[in-house]
């Protein structure tokens, strides 16, 4: 049976479903950071916003399944537009649904960026690979970052 699977721009009643996601997300050891829930009501100002963040929650079946968080920037690299995805994150009872392929078509067919971007830790393998069955190359350069607010946030 094939479950109906939407893609919603996220909105101010999935607060809590995004909350406890993140939580979930951050717990599993794939980022390099850890947030609090100050820090999660800080970003969420930026989600509502819609400047630069742009915050999607996933649907299979009507039942929240996951979310998906995007940056946008511009790139000379990429001649235009680039979209940074940013966080993905299935639900473990929807993995294997097709529901982050789903996202992947969603974004990609919009014609809005010329480069869709993400990063993924090294030792997350069921990730990469399913961003390298979807065409996804790496990079041979290193990223670096650089906290500018020392708050604990």
């Amino acid at each position: 049976m094939i479950t109906e699977i939407t893609i919603g721009k996220m909105q101010d009643s999935d607060k809590c479903d995004y909350f406890e996601m993140s939580r979930e997300f951050y717990s599993l050891g794939v980022t390099n950071s850890q947030i609090t829930d100050e820090g999660r009501d800080c970003f969420w100002k930026e989600i509502l916003s819609g400047e630069i963040v742009k915050a999607y929650i996933l649907r299979c079946g009507g039942e929240t399944a996951g979310y998906a968080i995007c940056a946008l920037s511009a790139s000379q690299e990429a001649c235009g537009r680039v979209l940074w995805l940013d966080e993905l994150y299935v639900k473990p009872q929807f993995r294997g649904l097709g529901v982050a392929k789903h996202f992947f078509k969603f974004i990609e067919q919009g014609g809005e960026y010329k480069f869709v971007r993400l990063e993924v830790e090294l030792n997350n393998d069921k990730a990469t690979k399913l961003y390298k069955s979807l065409g996804y190359k790496e990079v041979k350069y290193l990223q670096l970052y650089k906290k500018t607010n020392q708050s604990e946030i």
